[in-house]
């Protein structure tokens, strides 16, 4: 049996954070996140590439992933917030892809999140290359290990943010992480066979995790596969 001690506890209520001190409640503490590297095109087919760590699986069947994006800011006129690109576009023109950024990609994909003049390019401001998908208009990263080509599947507002989901229609996967058949399954992959292709996680503050301390602990009520 493990035996722990109770440590000295600090409650808050939640009532009593505001918004901005709550974001970095959870941006430090729900820690390490998968980072979605969403690429879209606007109405006139310009492109536009942004990372979003409050993301997540959300249904294999269908399958569908999902991710929060919040206002990129207040009109300084008005006061009141504006849309970022990312949820502009996939609003005009229903489609995304979600990349899934490599240890290779780490600097270039932190430069992507600076916040640049609607319509300006952050494959080109971070010096990367794209590739056409096959249906949806947007690009995917070359160099991204696993790209989802995604249709717009529902938009969910939540307080001034927005639950984007998009479900699958195309997945791009690098030949040195696919493994195939495995366990009677077919399309298998490896995220940690190759080091540089190995996704990154995000903690709080300007901290990202690379995989490295890995620790195997099988179930004891069904399969480890």
């Amino acid at each position: 049996m493990t035996t722990t001690t109770n440590p000295t506890m600090r409650t808050l209520a939640a009532t009593d954070l505001t918004p901005g001190e709550m974001y970095l409640l959870l941006r430090d503490a729900v820690v390490p996140r998968p980072i979605a590297w969403v690429s879209t095109v606007d109405g006139e087919g310009r492109c536009n590439l942004a990372p979003y760590s409050f993301f997540n699986v959300c249904s294999n069947e269908p399958p569908v992933l999902g991710f929060a994006v919040g206002p990129r800011g207040r009109d300084p006129a008005t006061g009141a917030l504006v849309e970022k690109d990312t949820l502009a576009n996939i609003r005009a023109t229903r489609e995304l892809v979600v990349n899934i950024v490599p240890e290779a990609l780490l600097v270039p994909m932190v430069k992507t999140s600076t916040s640049l003049a609607p319509g300006e390019d952050e494959f080109a401001f971070a010096g990367l290359a794209s590739a056409p998908c096959d249906i949806v208009r947007a690009p995917r990263v070359i160099g991204a290990p696993v790209a989802f080509e995604c249709e717009l599947y529902e938009i969910i507002v939540i307080g001034n943010h927005h639950w984007v989901m998009g479900e699958i229609v195309r997945v791009h996967l690098d030949e040195r992480i696919y493994v195939g058949h495995y366990k009677g399954l077919d399309h298998r992959v490896d995220p940690l066979r190759v080091e540089s292709l190995r996704p990154v996680g995000r903690l709080g503050r300007a901290y990202y995790t690379r995989l490295r301390d890995l620790e195997t602990v099988l179930r004891t009520d069904g399969p480890n596969d």
